[in-house]
């Protein structure tokens, strides 16, 4: 039991969660994830939830961490868009920053928008790797949303990378290869 599932499952004590003598496992919690209320230009709501898109930052020649605020102010300004185009993003220290709001349409996967969620792990994973704790900050996003909208993260198209959707490197080669233990993960 890791030092996040020892937590959660102590809070869950605390709380009195329990099914009967069982306590109900941890992973149908909301993880930890810090709220940012940014301000949009547009907002449309998402009829429909059936995929969750995985993205890194993939700034050009850096691995650096990102914030939301940073990528809203990015997506904003210098792409014209409404606001930041991911749902979540999770940076290098695991940390889950809300971007999007849950239920509003994404601008992360052209085609895709209307009916996934957008989570980016801050860095460029074709020259440099996510971080354990990104890792588990993405295993236990994923576990939780696929629970909340009834997805089987084993089904094909449920957990994919962007580059399975559109023409991109993204989410770098590093990241990519790991999709599977994600949805190992989930199960």
């Amino acid at each position: 039991m890791n030092r996040r599932e020892f937590l959660c499952l102590g809070a869950a004590c605390l709380l009195g969660v329990a099914d009967g003598q069982k306590i109900v496992e941890a992973s149908y919690y909301e993880p930890m994830i810090y709220k940012r209320f940014f301000q949009f230009t547009e907002y449309e709501e998402r009829p429909v939830t059936d995929a969750l898109v995985i993205h890194h930052t993939g700034f050009p020649d850096v691995d650096k961490d990102s914030t939301a605020a940073a990528i809203h102010k990015f997506h904003q300004e210098e792409r014209k868009w409404a606001g930041i185009g991911y749902h979540y993003l999770i940076r290098k220290d695991g940390m889950i920053e809300q971007g999007r709001r849950p239920r509003a349409i994404g601008a992360h996967a052209l085609g895709h928008n209307k009916h996934s969620l957008g989570i980016c792990l801050a860095g460029n994973f074709e020259i440099g790797k996510p971080t354990e704790a990104q890792m588990d900050s993405v295993k236990e996003l994923c576990r939780w949303l696929c629970k909340k909208y009834g997805l089987d993260p084993m089904e094909k198209g449920v957990i994919v990378g962007h580059r399975d959707l559109n023409d991109t490197l993204c989410p770098g080669k590093n990241l990519y290869r790991r999709l599977g233990e994600i949805r190992r993960f989930c199960v």
